[in-house]
């Protein structure tokens, strides 16, 4: 949950990948303080989250590459209240991509876990008729990893 916050926080940038330093004192404490985290977790959220900022799935922080984003969207479909993580369209190709956010390294062999990315996939079909809509976890390790 620290490391989704610490992705919440962050702005569009350009270039590099953010170090430590991403995010103030001020928001790593409050962070911890919000998941009564130590320190040496309060690290590994940090690092979790740099470890998605640097890998495959960057582009979805840098202002060149968006027309439009927003993180914790909320969607009603079927009924039920979806929240997605991180909504994005890319400025390129004008697609949508739905982003998750996971802890773990192979978020895809959880079947229940791409069972929410297709709904969530589903709703956005339903928002966006006729238009591209992709869905992808982003993991710790740098994957983004794409459910068909």
């Amino acid at each position: 949950q620290a490391m989704h916050r610490l992705l919440e926080w962050l702005p569009l940038r350009e270039g590099q990948v953010p170090d430590a330093d991403a995010w103030t004192p001020e928001q790593c404490a409050q962070a911890a303080r919000t998941f009564s985290l130590t320190e040496a977790q309060m690290q590994q959220a940090q690092r979790m989250a740099q470890g998605i900022l640097g890998g495959d799935g960057a582009w979805a922080w840098r202002r060149s590459a968006l027309a439009w984003h927003a993180n914790e969207v909320a969607l009603t479909h079927g009924g039920r209240t979806l929240r997605l993580d991180r909504l994005v369209q890319r400025r390129d190709t004008a697609a949508w991509w739905v982003l998750d956010f996971k802890s773990s390294a192979s978020p895809q062999d959880q079947p229940e876990l791409c069972a929410q990315l297709r709904e969530y996939r589903a709703a956005l079909t339903l928002i966006y008729p006729g238009e591209a809509v992709y869905t992808a976890f982003l993991t710790p390790q740098g994957r983004l990893i794409e459910i068909l």
